[in-house]
This record gives structure tokens, C-alpha cells and sequence, in this order.
């Protein structure tokens, strides 16, 4: 049962890795943002490769917990910070945007006021 486990994670986790190339490839996924999901690959597809090691010997003896359970943990809190991650990009843009926008209509006023001024009207050309 457990090189059954270890194959489908094994292959889900290069699945993950090929997935995040191909974005980066096509440019839908930037660099910075594609390190977490590289590195959550890695060490996924390293754990599914090695457990009796990495999970046996080193986290199972730490944290008591056995190889599927790990593994669930695992996943589960890279997947939880790259989340974190995005939260904070996400809110890093949304105040970015919102002072985008403030300062075109600034400029936007900004025009108005100088056609306003420097432009003659339409009731002077007739």
C-alpha cells in the first residue's frame, strides 16, 4: 500500500512541476511567484521518492506522525504559505491600483482645468 502512495504522489508532484514550466514557459506564471510551486514540487516529489528516509528517520520522529499522514501535513502547509503568499501580493496590488487610479483622476482634473484655461471656449469662436 505504501508504493502505491508513493507513486501517485510521485507522479502528481511531477505533474506539478511540469504544469509550473509549461506556465513560466508560456508566460502565464511569473518567476517569482513559480518559485513556491517549484520548490512545493521538489519536495513533494523528494519525499514520495525517499519517504523511509525523509519521513521515517527525520519528520515521522519529530512529529509522531506515519507516511500519509505526513505527507497530507506537508502538502497541506506549503500549500497553506503559498496562499499566504498570494494573499499578500494580492493586497500589495490592490493598494497599488487604488493609488493608480487616484492619481489619473488628479491628472484627469489636472487637464480639464488647463483646456479650461488655455483653450478658448466655444462660445469666443463664434
Amino acid at each position: 500500500m505504501l508504493v502505491q502512495f508513493q507513486i501517485i504522489i510521485g507522479i502528481l508532484s511531477l505533474t506539478l512541476l511540469l504544469i509550473t514550466f509549461e506556465l513560466i514557459r508560456k508566460e502565464r506564471l511569473r518567476e517569482e511567484y513559480s518559485i513556491l510551486w517549484l520548490f512545493t514540487g521538489t519536495v513533494t516529489l523528494v519525499f514520495s521518492l525517499w519517504p523511509e528516509f525523509f519521513l521515517s528517520q527525520f519528520f515521522a520522529k519529530i512529529t509522531g506522525l506515519f507516511y500519509l499522514s505526513a505527507v497530507v501535513v506537508i502538502a497541506f502547509l506549503f500549500l497553506l504559505l503559498i496562499v499566504l503568499h498570494f494573499s499578500v501580493v494580492i493586497s500589495k496590488l490592490t493598494n497599488q491600483n487604488k493609488e493608480l487610479a487616484q492619481r489619473y483622476g488628479l491628472l484627469e482634473l489636472e487637464i480639464n482645468e488647463l483646456k479650461k484655461h488655455y483653450l478658448p471656449s466655444d462660445s469666443t469662436l463664434s
